[in-house]
């Protein structure tokens, strides 16, 4: 703040002495009549107007709703006779207020802002609305007191609260007139809008932090993917737009056409309440979707019947009804914002913080619309209620929030390591490519649903020759999943070396199965295959093989690690040259469509004669909901022989 005071005092200083001979030379405020209507014989100097009510403190209220619209205000203005130039009037408008004007003095048009309906359009006038108006030839006499005359024209949503007696300030209007020479009016009014802009900038300067504060939660978001984290900056990015075109629009930095204004307005406005809504339901993971949706609604309403109400130029009752429809909208806006973070501070009792944060804003624009005074002057800046309230949640939440996302990225970062790792071990595990058998091909194929997955096969050559084929499936998904899958795969490379028989080895695995995991279970396939083409099978409740297109009927147990008493029997079976079996797991069946629709045992019967990539790729394509692995064995010594 002393760096801002020392830029002030730096910009002002050149101009200091001009604005002290300004406020020297110029004239006091006149005492102001006004009278509602409209009739152009009320600009000559010469009408009586002793009748028309005197402005009180320089204000007066609005015209009645259903009025015309037109309101004509007169002064009697002293001409200074000391001036460097040609005398001018400065006219200051206190107060935004969409409206159209025509000062004239002694009869003399000299000026105005925005059009007359039906013929034009009226303009924004902002409350630094600030305009130096040169007296025309004729139309002063230096020394005397000379008739100004202002022809003004409200929208008819302004004049809504029109027509009653001045009590409220918010219910008055008001223009100020200081005549002296055009120099002296320039450099008062550049003056005054220095010292609005500098009012200003504590206000801006909270915004740009705020819309930097949003942009850093993109970047976190960026390399979180946390939802909450994009609505929230998008949040503190869309409000400080919406305050920065207003402060654009008061300090007369932009100067469009009022319509266009109200657009620009709805366009700007939209957003903020979007972000809202989206935030407050993902942050707080609400899943209540009718509120959510009538939330939506209801900025639906207030926006499209304020762009209806403020743009009508005709006192007609869509007016009337679309600016009361503005405010009930707003209102259950406010409502069912403020009753879902209320629901979540006292009842759920979680995010109980960034709740109560979030709870200002609705708090601060319902005190405003039931009358709480919303602007208070600190000095020379102006404080505005919602504004200091979404200052205050914004920086409170933003805090939380890249708290809360540094951790969830660290825990992020920690668990990408864990499942690398993971994976590392899986793929040693699980082979990529299937090591081949003499006198057999064999196809292998593993699509995890996850990072990892819980799926296993292992083809093992034990000391007498043959081989052993082994695939199975725990129970599960994810990480641990695929370690107790780690705990199989080990335990059945270290048995290998025994040559055990498949049911032997299916009774060892579930007894160590029990004895060190934590729980879940196993379903497990085993198939000691020799080089004659004959195969012995024991089934650990996983899926049967398919032979040549048909399912092998053989007995299953009980899954591993579900109880010490289980037994498993043997089936044993030759193969023919060319016969083929395929080894599936039932994430193959169990494939879901969108539409609800199993892949199924007839499908998976009718392709088991196909290579393992086609079977899991059909799978997958169907809609893949767990594991996926598929291993084809086909016996074929005499191609083996004659290679």
């Amino acid at each position: 703040m002393r760096r801002l005071a020392s830029i002030a005092f730096l910009v002002m200083l050149p101009i200091a002495p001009q604005i002290a001979h300004a406020q020297s030379t110029a004239s006091s405020q006149p005492v102001i009549r006004y009278r509602y209507g409209d009739d152009l014989a009320w600009a000559s100097p010469s009408f009586d107007d002793s009748s028309w009510p005197i402005a009180v403190q320089g204000s007066w209220p609005l015209p009645a709703f259903h009025s015309d619209g037109f309101l004509w205000i007169r002064a009697r203005v002293h001409m200074p006779v000391a001036s460097s130039g040609p005398l001018a009037i400065r006219l200051s408008c206190r107060g935004s207020c969409p409206a159209a004007y025509r000062v004239f003095v002694n009869g003399h048009g000299i000026g105005g802002e925005g059009g007359f309906p039906p013929e034009g359009q009226p303009v924004y006038l902002p409350a630094s609305a600030s305009e130096v108006l040169r007296l025309a030839a004729g139309a002063e006499v230096p020394g005397t007191t000379a008739v100004v005359a202002m022809r003004l024209w409200y929208v008819p949503v302004v004049r809504l609260s029109g027509g009653e007696p001045i009590q409220d300030p918010a219910n008055r209007s008001q223009f100020q007139f200081r005549t002296s020479d055009s120099e002296t009016a320039y450099v008062t009014q550049r003056a005054d809008l220095l010292a609005m802009a500098l009012s200003r900038v504590p206000d801006l300067a909270l915004n740009a932090l705020l819309a930097l504060i949003g942009i850093g939660l993109l970047v976190f978001w960026y390399m979180t993917r946390r939802t909450e984290l994009l609505w929230c900056a998008l949040l503190l990015i869309s409000y400080p737009l919406l305050d920065g075109f207003l402060d654009a629009t008061d300090l007369g930095l932009l100067s469009i056409p009022y319509r266009d204004w109200c657009l620009l307005m709805v366009l700007f406005t939209i957003p903020g309440m979007v972000t809202t809504v989206e935030f407050i339901w993902t942050v707080h993971g609400l899943r209540a979707r009718g509120w959510r949706l009538a939330a939506h609604l209801s900025w639906i309403l207030y926006n499209a019947a304020g762009l209806t109400a403020y743009s009508g130029f005709l006192a007609s009752p869509l007016v009337w009804w679309s600016r009361t429809a503005t405010i009930v909208g707003v209102q259950i806006f406010n409502v069912i914002t403020l009753g879902a973070n209320l629901w979540v501070l006292l009842i759920r009792r979680y995010n109980r913080a960034i709740a109560a944060a979030m709870s200002v804003i609705p708090i601060a624009s319902g005190l405003a619309y039931f009358g709480w005074r919303e602007h208070w002057l600190v000095g020379t800046i102006s404080v505005d209620l919602f504004d200091l309230g979404f200052l205050l949640s914004g920086f409170a939440i933003a805090a939380m929030l890249i708290q809360r996302a540094v951790a969830a990225w660290r825990e992020s970062d920690h668990l990408r390591i864990e499942f690398a790792a993971a994976r590392e071990v899986q793929q040693r595990l699980v082979p990529a490519a299937p090591p081949q058998i003499e006198r057999f091909r064999i196809e292998a194929a593993y699509l995890p649903a996850q990072e990892v997955g819980g799926d296993f096969y292992q083809i093992l050559e034990p000391a007498d020759g043959s081989s052993l084929m082994v695939i199975g499936d725990v129970s599960g998904k994810g990480l641990k999943a695929a370690m107790l899958g780690t705990l199989v795969v080990g335990a059945l490379r270290s048995l290998s070396r025994e040559d055990l028989a498949p049911s032997r080895m299916l009774a060892r695995l579930n007894t160590q199965l029990l004895a060190s995991s934590d729980g879940g279970f196993v379903t497990c396939l085993c198939a000691h295959i020799r080089r004659n083409g004959s195969v012995t099978l024991a089934n650990a409740g996983h899926l049967a093989p398919y032979r040549n297109g048909e399912e092998l009927l053989i007995e299953a147990a009980l899954p591993l690690g579900i109880t010490r008493d289980a037994t498993y029997s043997e089936s044993t079976l030759t193969l023919a040259p060319g016969d083929t079996l395929t080894f599936l797991s039932d994430g193959v069946v169990e494939a879901q469509s969108q539409s609800g629709e199993l892949f199924g045992f007839d499908r998976t019967r009718a392709i088991s004669k196909h290579s393992a990539e086609q079977i899991a790729r059909a799978a997958q394509t169907h809609g893949q909901q767990d594991d996926i692995t598929v291993l084809t064995l086909q016996f074929a010594p005499a191609e083996v022989h004659h290679a």
